[in-house]
């Protein structure tokens, strides 16, 4: 179940908070990834409060907001020069969306290895 409201967190920060300009924008500007990544790491945080200690929560949003940065600074730039061709653009925003699953899937796995560095 808390993982389950981990991908709902995930769902909402990364989609429904996240606007036409930052999804555009993050492709071509730092500035508008930074926003994205802020916007989605604030997203986790307020729900990991709930569902983890503070200090858990606050790791566990640190990393795997990191992470998510990480990993839309390749799949957007990718997505972004097939934006014209939906055959591999949208297997593109299906892997960006995998790994970001499996993600936070191997962090919430391996929480007690994270908080002991």
């Amino acid at each position: 179940m808390i993982f389950s409201l981990i991908l709902l967190a995930h769902w909402i920060g990364d989609y429904a908070f996240q606007t036409s300009k930052m999804a555009l924008g993050k492709s071509q500007h730092l500035k508008w990834l930074g926003i994205h990544i802020l916007t989605y790491t604030g997203t986790l945080f307020a729900f990991c409060i709930f569902i983890f200690s503070f200090k858990t929560a606050i790791v566990y949003t640190l990393v795997n907001g990191g992470l998510h940065g990480v990993t839309d600074f390749f799949t957007s730039k990718l997505a972004a020069r097939y934006n014209d061709t939906p055959r591999i653009f949208f297997p593109i925003l299906g892997m960006d969306q995998l790994i970001h699953t499996i993600t936070l899937y191997v962090t919430y796995q391996n929480i007690e290895l994270l908080l002991f560095f």
